[in-house]
């Protein structure tokens, strides 16, 4: 999974995009949220390989209709898991 994070400049919220990507193209999530906690919603991302830029970036739209261009850079990357997270407590 990636993530990036952004200010909207249309309507000052914080936006998450969190995504990852498939031989199709990008799908995920995008977040947003206004510091004083009046706007917390979002909603799905699919953005199709013929519309991704040469370096992996994107154009997406904020819940708000305000364009975002996505950098093909994450911010941050997950680490992969691993194949067992279950925590033994004694036997």
């Amino acid at each position: 999974m990636k993530y990036n994070w952004f200010e909207c400049p249309g309507c000052r919220c914080q936006v998450a995009v969190n995504y990852s990507e498939s031989a199709q193209g990008i799908s995920g999530s995008l977040r947003r949220w206004a510091a004083e906690r009046g706007i917390n919603d979002g909603r799905a991302l699919s953005v199709p390989r013929a519309e991704l830029a040469a370096g992996g970036g994107f154009m997406t739209a904020c819940v708000c209709g305000q364009s975002l261009s996505v950098p093909g850079k994450a911010d941050a990357v997950s680490a992969d898991r691993e194949g067992d997270l279950r925590v033994t407590l004694g036997e």
